[in-house]
């Protein structure tokens, strides 16, 4: 779970998207978003499926993968 937090914010800013919005659309509080791409806390299985879903990409790239590179 190494470059999950950057992960986040990299993808919502490519998406074009606020925390609140993404927020939103995860059925969330903003201050989880924040709390996930600060590295305060990590998203459960549940929220990183929802994660996923939302960036069209798979659990492991999100997880793995430093998308800021890419």
């Amino acid at each position: 779970m190494k470059f999950i937090s950057k992960n986040i914010r990299h993808l919502r800013r490519l998406k074009g998207v606020t925390q609140e919005v993404l927020a939103e659309d995860l059925q969330v509080t903003r201050s989880r978003i924040s709390s996930y791409e600060e590295g305060r806390s990590a998203p459960t299985i549940e929220m990183l499926i929802q994660l996923s879903d939302y960036f069209k990409l798979p659990i492991d790239i999100l997880l793995r993968n430093d998308l800021t590179k890419q």
